[in-house]
């Protein structure tokens, strides 16, 4: 039995790691407060957004105020816009785009990323963040 768990615990802690990607829907109003960790610099990031409209008219897009705060607490902002595509039914649409590619961040670890809706369509159901962490397999 002892020589069981000697083998045993190797394999179990390498399985134990934080998976590649993750995703957080923030539900309600706003504004939307992601934490992102980008603590590992053997890594770049990638995010896509996406959310869902639950109404039968929708705009074409819908404009979306970022703000990202740094480890230090310096803040970079920027607007950009999610387009907003037909639903699986005519009461419900939804918005899911790649946001960045290939990030690698000016300083190592979390992240705040707010966003706000300042035009917010009426059914709009929250925001979600995808965070995709890529390791450089070629070297």
């Amino acid at each position: 039995m002892r020589r069981w768990v000697l083998i045993l615990v190797p394999f179990l802690a390498l399985s134990c790691h934080r998976p590649a990607s993750t995703e957080a829907f923030i539900r309600g109003d706003g504004p939307y407060r992601f934490t992102v960790d980008m603590s590992d610099s053997t890594a770049r990031y990638d995010f896509d957004l996406y959310t869902r409209i639950d109404a039968k008219a929708y705009p074409a897009e819908v404009r979306l105020e970022m703000m990202w705060k740094d480890p230090a607490d310096s803040v970079f902002r920027e607007t950009v816009y999610l387009p907003v595509s037909d639903g699986p039914t005519q009461f419900s649409h939804e918005a899911y785009a790649p946001y960045r590619a290939d990030v690698v961040p000016a300083q190592w670890g979390e992240w705040t990323l707010e966003i706000t809706v300042p035009e917010r369509p009426e059914g709009l159901c929250g925001m979600g963040l995808v965070t995709r962490k890529i390791w450089d397999t070629e070297n």
